[in-house]
């Protein structure tokens, strides 16, 4: 019920044990966007300490390939060209949510302001983290390449942008996925995002040993699984409407995510108080900070449990959130691979 009302102590109300309400609290794992936070680290130092504000543009600079035939004799005047470079800028959006509690909202409740306040930051990292679930997984799927130059047992559908494996091969789909990373020039180790038909096949087929009539274990070295609930309805969207089984492949290190947060909240600032404050907060689950703001204003709280002279305070918890790839020059190439099976 909205704002405690439920709690009321002249209800009598006992407190649910935390199994119970975890139940009630339980949140989607971010699979998907852990996975990628945890290749960042090699892509972009001191970023943080470069993007003083939100509107301050950053970028790095990257040499292009300066792809060339050999040639096949030595000459007296020979030219040469010149290697290329470019830019690469991450683009940043801000997530926020947020919350009130006021002075008085505890005087008659089974949870003390402390307990509500920490309801309040267990809900925050919820959404988050299911907010961040689905923007990353929509992200893969959005920039998935439009290249792919394997050929090998499979073909690549352009308007998809799919490299179709027939469901005759389904059960050497990853043994097909990982010597198609190798045509594409990438080289072993990769992190794979799964619908939940093809983790279920997968996960079936590495289950089956030397011990068992087929052994489909050999297929599974050198890569990651990661579940991607949402990525299903995702694929169905397509034009082939991929029902048996649909994943994303992303070569070790070359997708990551930059979160940020203002130098104020980084730093903590109580200079504007009592108008605002700034400081932050750490997600558990991603071992982030998160800024924090907040202020008080006079009211009359009583439609929300609190009451009529009373004292609101506005909380926000935010997070600027980039997700990079690995810049390629190569027009609608990414190293963000999506396969199916037909």
């Amino acid at each position: 019920m909205a704002n405690k009302t439920s709690a009321n102590l002249v209800k009598a109300q006992a407190k649910l044990f935390a199994s119970f309400q975890s139940s009630e609290l339980r949140f989607r794992f971010p699979a998907t966007y852990l996975a990628l936070r945890s290749m960042s680290p090699i892509m972009f130092p001191n970023y943080d300490v470069l993007r003083t504000r939100e509107d301050r543009v950053i970028e790095t600079n990257y040499a292009t390939r300066a792809v060339r035939a050999l040639g096949s004799a030595r000459t007296h005047n020979h030219t040469g060209a010149k290697q290329d470079t470019a830019t690469l800028t991450p683009t940043w959006s801000s997530y926020t949510d947020k919350f009130n509690m006021s002075l008085k909202q505890a005087d008659i409740s089974i949870y003390d302001a402390q307990e509500q306040m920490n309801q309040e930051l267990a809900n925050i990292v919820a959404n988050f983290m299911e907010g961040y679930e689905t923007a990353a997984t929509a992200y893969l799927f959005a920039n998935r390449s439009g290249v792919n130059t394997a050929t090998a047992e499979g073909t690549f559908d352009a308007t998809d942008d799919v490299f179709e494996i027939a469901e005759a091969k389904e059960t050497r789909a990853i043994q097909i996925t990982k010597i198609a990373l190798n045509a594409n020039k990438y080289p072993d180790g990769a992190t794979i995002f799964c619908d939940s038909i093809s983790y279920a096949k997968f996960e079936f087929q590495a289950a089956q040993g030397a011990s068992n009539n087929t052994n489909l274990s050999f297929q599974f070295n050198g890569v990651t699984f990661i579940h991607s609930v949402e990525l299903g309805a995702l694929a169905s969207g397509l034009v082939s409407a991929y029902s048996k089984g649909f994943w994303i492949v992303v070569p070790n290190g070359t997708v990551a995510t930059l979160p940020w947060i203002p130098v104020q909240n980084r730093r903590g600032d109580s200079s504007a108080a009592p108008l605002a404050t700034y400081t932050n907060i750490l997600n558990p689950v991603d071992g982030e900070v998160y800024g924090l703001h907040f202020y008080s204003v006079g009211a009359d709280d009583t439609a929300n449990n609190g009451y009529s002279q009373d004292v609101v305070t506005q909380y926000e918890v935010s997070q600027d959130l980039a997700f990079v790839k690995a810049p390629l020059s190569t027009a609608s190439a990414t190293p963000i691979l999506a396969f199916a099976i037909v």
